[in-house]
């Protein structure tokens, strides 16, 4: 696996040599098994594993008919772009009374906002995971077609889905590109999640994904000075904010610019990293040294969300490998100072216990105990929220980049809990959500060598098919609850758990460049 998934090696100059972690591959058939998840089940492995679904094969069915019948067939362009909505029967863009049944799902159901979906069109960032298993898929079974095929749907959507007046690309948590209209849904540009394919993207369109970059920078940064930001930014013209300088965001544009830098070695990308570095440092809390959530208001200012900043020490350790040498350091400089933070917190556990701390005090990290931003959910994840799986993946990320202890004890720590922890599928469950601890459970199991992980990841693995794929469809289902398909509810990062468990099995040492992006 990439970088968030590598270890760092042992080095006094801070030079990372990055191991090569096994690859994902994945195929399912349909399952019928409707058996109790129980880590206490008396069965043998062999008579499991006679039932277990063909991952394999389920994720094949799953990139041909997104390939064969997801596409842009719509409006007066037809393109290669891949749809993020489609009515699992037609295998189109959900039409009359599917389409209106399905617009109008309320956030209260699932946990999803109406305006960040995109029902009409295209959005890489949400089925980024979609592209990831299609390359994954050519070097696990050399069928050249998969590659190409997100090739040509990435290399159309950078070039011709972008404003000519920032170079913004309508992408993101609000946006998309809408099939029929032949432009943008939504005007706000937000990143949902760090674009992890910048290098296959620079290759195919280096002029947009470069234009791309400086409009992060031009039209993003609402301060060029002190690196203040907003999050949102306006798509079609200037329009910058500033004050709502989420960390994990700016670790997203981090991402942009390091890769930016090593591709072009412009030095506007190197002052733009520095920039927004320098911002955060300065917003450091004095007390406890964590870098509270945004500065909009005095309540957000005592404020620290974890997640956003572990997100952020991940890019900038990435990054700093592709920027010249005092830069680098100053990069891991900041990273580990989170490192320092993130582990401090009281992150809980145990059997019974609340979790990974989602939201705490700046000044004294003391989590709160009330409030939207309490705690994770193990199986159901909504706006705002991680599973247990997500933020424990992050620590093995991290782990994988610095040899820190601590960040081991928390993912396996977490992945314990999902030994003999049961979603309920009477409640509204993601896909994603269920990928997420399958990837867990994988990812342990390759680090420990424990094989109670992995014959978790197995029977999890089993229910999420016989629950997401139950009538023949090679789609997987939006939720446990909700038969249409929906990239935001992150249905390929299932896919992808999959491939991954598939490749633990059978390929073990199959490299399949696969990076985690759920952050």
């Amino acid at each position: 696996m990439h970088t968030p998934l590598k270890r760092k090696s042992e080095s006094r100059n801070y030079i990372m040599k990055l191991l090569t972690r096994s690859a994902l591959a994945i195929s399912v058939t349909l399952c019928g098994l409707a058996m109790p998840l129980r880590a206490a089940d008396e069965r043998p492995q062999s008579v499991l594993r006679a039932h277990a679904p063909d991952y394999l094969r389920t994720v094949r069915e799953y990139a041909d008919a997104m390939i064969d019948h997801g596409r842009d067939t719509y409006g007066s362009v037809k393109s290669p772009a891949f749809a993020a909505t489609l009515d699992r029967k037609t295998m189109k863009l959900p039409e009359g009374k599917a389409a209106e049944r399905i617009e109008h799902i309320l956030r209260s159901n699932w946990g999803i906002r109406a305006g960040d979906r995109t029902l009409a069109g295209a959005n890489p960032m949400h089925d980024q995971n979609l592209y990831q298993v299609l390359y994954a898929l050519t070097k696990a079974t050399g069928d050249e077609r998969y590659a190409k095929q997100a090739d040509e749907a990435l290399r159309w959507f950078f070039e011709n889905c972008r404003s000519s007046t920032t170079g913004l690309l309508a992408w993101g948590e609000h946006m998309g590109w809408d099939f029929r209209l032949e432009g943008p849904i939504r005007d706000t540009h937000e990143f949902a999640r760090p674009w992890v394919l910048w290098d296959r993207c620079f290759p195919l369109a280096p002029e947009a994904c470069k234009r791309y970059a400086r409009g992060l920078w031009e039209h993003q940064i609402g301060n060029q000075k002190t690196g203040n930001f907003s999050r949102h930014a306006s798509f079609r013209r200037h329009g910058p904010g500033t004050n709502s300088q989420y960390p994990r965001h700016g670790g997203f544009y981090i991402l942009t610019w390091s890769h930016a830098y090593k591709n072009t070695q412009d030095p506007v990308f190197a002052k733009a990293i520095e920039t927004v570095l320098n911002h955060f440092e300065t917003r450091r809390n004095p007390n406890t040294g964590a870098i509270p959530s945004e500065s909009a208001s005095r309540s957000r200012e005592k404020n620290v969300w974890p997640e956003s900043n572990l997100s952020l020490a991940i890019d900038l350790w990435t990054g700093s490998t592709m920027v010249p040498g005092e830069l680098s350091k100053k990069m891991r400089a900041c990273a580990r100072k989170t490192d320092e933070v993130y582990l401090k917190l009281a992150h809980d556990l145990g059997p019974g216990g609340r979790g990974f701390v989602s939201g705490a005090n700046a000044d004294t990290l003391e989590p709160y105990a009330t409030g939207p931003w309490t705690g994770t959910r193990t199986w159901e994840t909504a706006y705002g929220k991680y599973t247990d799986a997500q933020d424990a993946m992050m620590c093995l990320c991290r782990w994988r980049q610095v040899e820190d202890d601590g960040y081991k004890r928390l993912f396996t720590a977490a992945a314990d809990r999902y030994v003999t922890n049961d979603p309920d599928f009477d409640a509204v469950v993601w896909p994603g959500a269920m990928g997420d601890a399958v990837m867990l459970l994988t990812e342990v199991y390759r680090e420990t060598g424990e094989k109670r992980y992995l014959d978790r990841a197995e029977r999890l693995a089993a229910r999420s098919v016989a629950t997401f794929f139950p009538d023949g469809s090679p789609l997987p289902k939006a939720s446990s609850l909700h038969d249409h398909y929906e990239a935001i509810t992150r249905g390929d990062t299932l896919v992808m758990a999959l491939l991954n468990l598939w490749a633990a099995k059978t390929r073990p040492d199959l490299d399949l460049g696969l990076t985690w992006s759920e952050r």
